[in-house]
């Protein structure tokens, strides 16, 4: 029993190192009233953009996201001002596993803004974002129930971790706003801009090495 323990350990010494991959190992006990359970613990950050890391599938430590922070809409010159247009934002995802984008709330109080929608663009996504209006007839909208907004692959293109090829599918986008301004708008509107400031958040989601299911599996 002893030797069958110590090549167990050695084993899972061997085939498991800091942040690598998972070894499960399993042991019939039988007429014995004992086993010993080897136990390999890793303290501190592990490397989430590699696929062989040892994460539980679906963990927000599997998130490793860079996304432009800090955006900007304007009206055009050209409509009078009563088209809104912005430049092209960027989204990236770093990890090892896939991640899905939802658009989840929306602060600000408009104004002069009729509509605002949110459109997102990129060569080889796993889908086409939909585009989704953010303000609506001078309101913001309710995104309590809005379903995933964008699917991004792994840092290498792959979703299926196991049998995509590498750049199968974008792990990136661009995103940018288009919408109008309310019929009333102030009479100084060609000389002074009023400003409208909103927050949107974005949540992000793990999904699995299996490509499709989306965070922790209850």
């Amino acid at each position: 029993m002893k030797t069958t323990n110590f090549l167990l350990a050695a084993m899972m010494l061997g085939l498991s190192v800091s942040g690598g991959t998972q070894l499960v190992l399993a042991e019939t006990i039988d007429g014995e009233n004992s086993v010993d359970v080897i136990i390999n613990g890793t303290i501190g950050k592990l490397d989430n953009t590699d696929p062989d890391t040892n994460i539980p599938e679906g963990s927000d430590e599997w998130i490793n996201v860079t996304v432009d922070t800090a955006t900007a809409f304007h009206t055009t010159t050209a409509s009078a001002h009563k088209n809104i247009e912005s430049a092209d934002y960027s989204i990236v995802n770093n990890s090892g596993r896939g991640v899905a984008v939802t658009l989840n709330k929306m602060e600000g109080t408009p104004k002069y803004v009729d509509t605002l929608t949110i459109n997102a663009k990129g060569n080889g996504l796993v889908a086409t974002p939909a585009a989704t209006n953010l303000i609506e007839s001078n309101a913001l909208v309710d995104l309590t129930s809005a379903p995933v907004w964008m699917r991004l692959a792994n840092k290498d293109g792959r979703l299926n971790i196991a049998t995509d090829a590498a750049s199968a599918y974008a792990n990136s986008a661009k995103f940018n706003y288009t919408g109008t301004t309310t019929a009333s708008l102030p009479t100084d509107v060609n000389e002074n801009a009023a400003t409208e400031n909103y927050t949107l958040t974005l949540k992000f989601t793990s999904i699995q090495k299996d490509g499709t299911t989306l965070g922790v599996t209850p």
